[in-house]
């Protein structure tokens, strides 16, 4: 009897060290991950970690929470800035449908077909101007490297699906 149960415990160790749903075991893990927002030019305030992101798409920047009501509470920033530890990566608009002007830079823009968010590189999507096409990817260059580390991260802690 007591071998079966080692056979069993054994088996159950091995197949959990083998599969990627060790993250989903341990949700209060701890992200080096931090976005911050301010209201006002008080200094600035943890929104979320990483610990919050369920996962990015790296294909279509969706960005999922394990709690949806941070969705209502991003929506009332304009900013948000990543932080790696102490580095700062990024700084994103938050954007929302027919609110938001002209952007030619990193967003987190609002989609109300299935109410996430996504990263997008300029708002709207949709506009075919050479000239602010040209600037989008200038701006897209700059921040590849902060990008690149913010995406490995993302890796590290099992959230991204390509």
């Amino acid at each position: 009897m007591k071998l079966s149960v080692k056979f069993i415990f054994i088996a159950i160790v091995l197949i959990s060290d083998s599969c990627d749903f060790k993250r989903n075991i341990l949700p209060n893990e701890k992200s080096e991950l931090t976005f911050k927002a301010s209201l006002t030019n008080h200094s600035d305030t943890v929104l979320f970690t990483g610990s919050d992101i369920q996962l990015l798409n790296g294909t279509t920047g969706k960005i999922s929470f394990i709690n949806p009501t941070l969705i209502a509470k991003i929506k009332s920033f304009n900013r948000i800035k990543c932080y790696l530890g102490n580095d700062s990566l990024f700084t994103a608009t938050v954007t929302l449908p027919v609110v938001s002007p002209l952007i030619n830079d990193l967003v987190m823009n609002f989609n109300l077909n299935d109410g996430s968010f996504y990263f997008e590189n300029g708002y709207p999507d949709w506009i075919d101007n050479s000239r602010v096409i040209g600037i989008r990817i200038l701006n897209k260059n700059k921040r590849t490297a902060s990008w690149n580390r913010f995406i490995e991260e993302l890796k590290k802690e099992g959230k991204l699906v390509e």
